[in-house]
């Protein structure tokens, strides 16, 4: 392995492999679902106005929502909300982004 990295052919080119990789990790993190410009703020579900946690409800049932979050704009505007929750059949987390007027906007 050393001998490999010390290669002529391989050895100049070990910065910019290792900055490829780590550039790759660190465009990987973050919230790709939302639209540019959005940022999450954490909030206690109940604070979530009830025809949308209704409207959760609704699309996917069965569903015990207890996380929730607003989607502010850049001007700390709301946006809509993320509201999520496991699902009792089996155990698996479900997301629902609602916006203000209760249209699903997406769902996992």
């Amino acid at each position: 392995m050393i001998r490999l990295l010390r290669s002529p052919y391989i050895g100049p080119c070990l910065p910019l492999l290792l900055g490829v990789m780590i550039s790759g990790f660190v465009a990987g993190c973050g919230d790709a679902d939302l639209p540019p410009g959005i940022t999450k703020k954490s909030i206690a579900i109940e604070e979530v106005p009830d025809e949308l946690r209704a409207a959760a409800r609704k699309e996917i049932p069965k569903v015990e929502f207890k996380e929730a979050w607003q989607n502010l704009d850049a001007q700390g505007k709301l946006h809509s909300y993320e509201i999520r929750g496991r699902q009792s059949s089996d155990g698996k987390i479900r997301e629902v982004r609602v916006s203000l007027s209760g249209e699903i906007l997406e769902k996992e």
